[in-house]
């Protein structure tokens, strides 16, 4: 099932700009890789804030680079918060855009719930290629992509609703949908929720990644060691950010809440797992265009095996 968000009105943005978590780590590191008249290009500017913390920073000149219509926003509020003098907004996408000078500095908040989901790293690696001066600054600068079996309560209670026949009437069909796939965000994945050592999926150098690998498949063969009796009925994953030299930024179950939440996929059935049992994950992240991926996986847990049948849609419009 498709899991697209529209980022194009001030309703798609809302979240993230709320999210003090997030916003307050950017501003962090932009304003520790931001030396003063460099010049810094943002990608995916949306409404315009990343690239006024960069203004605020010292920077000579930004360009923000929004593709859709909210950077129409992004003018008036950067008109309103006087820093149209600096900052140039342009709504085209950025791999047809022709800057007439390189960059000291690329900033992209290209994250989704485990980092790669939304396929945005390719466009901000064509765009390095492109502007960024020998010895520019990245931001983010890293980005791990983090993966561990885990009870996720909210998940069963809807699934426990479906299984209840609600009303009368038979909806096991539903439950068997929900049990399949993938969900973003909302869901209770806290630290007490995780019964095993979290493993690194892959990480990713944004500074030095080449192009062939932004856009290749990835995956990720995992075992896991159950640290005590308990349910597990998903995977849940996420990211680990390094953002500039002094600034991390991390969406774990251990981390302060952020509007990304944890990214949810759910193994079937839920299972009474003993502890020192082995979890075995093979985890396949698929670009599918700018925007969108495909996630397929599979778990042995004992005798019992999942293998989600369909991929599942991440992303954003």
């Amino acid at each position: 099932m498709p899991q697209h968000l529209d980022y194009s009105d001030i309703a798609g943005q809302e979240s993230m700009i709320k999210d003090r978590i997030r916003c307050e780590a950017f501003q962090r590191a932009i304003t520790e890789a931001v030396k003063p008249d460099a010049v810094v290009l943002d990608i995916g500017a949306g409404t315009g804030l990343l690239s006024m913390f960069a203004a605020q920073a010292g920077a000579r000149k930004v360009y923000a680079v929004e593709r859709t219509a909210i950077a129409e926003t992004a003018r008036l509020l950067i008109e309103e918060n006087g820093l149209s003098d600096r900052i140039e907004v342009i709504q085209n996408d950025i791999d047809a855009v022709d800057l007439p000078e390189q960059v000291d500095v690329i900033v992209s908040e290209w994250l989704g719930g485990y980092a790669l989901d939304e396929n945005l790293l390719p466009i901000v690696i064509r765009a390095r290629d492109r502007w960024l001066r020998p010895g520019g600054a990245m931001i983010p600068q890293s980005v791990v992509s983090i993966m561990v079996p885990a009870h996720d309560t909210l998940h069963q209670q809807d699934v426990d609703f479906w299984n209840s026949y609600p009303y009368g009437l038979e909806m096991g069909s539903i439950a068997v949908a929900r049990t399949e796939q993938a969900y973003v965000g909302r869901y209770d994945l806290s630290a007490d929720r995780v019964n095993c050592t979290p493993a690194v999926m892959w990480s990713i150098d944004c500074e030095t990644c080449a192009i062939e690998d932004a856009e290749r498949v990835y995956e990720a063969t995992l075992t896991f060691t159950m640290d005590r009796d308990a349910p597990v009925n998903a995977l849940a994953a996420w990211f680990d950010a390094q953002l500039s030299d002094g600034v991390r930024l991390c969406n774990g179950p251990s981390d302060p809440e952020t509007h990304w939440g944890r990214c949810v996929f759910p193994i079937g059935q839920c299972l009474d797992v003993a502890a020192g049992s082995e979890v075995g994950v093979t985890f396949t992240h698929r670009p599918i265009g700018p925007g969108t991926s495909a996630a397929q996986w599979s778990v042995a847990i004992g005798d019992y095996a999942f293998e989600s049948n369909d991929s599942t849609s991440l992303g954003r419009d």
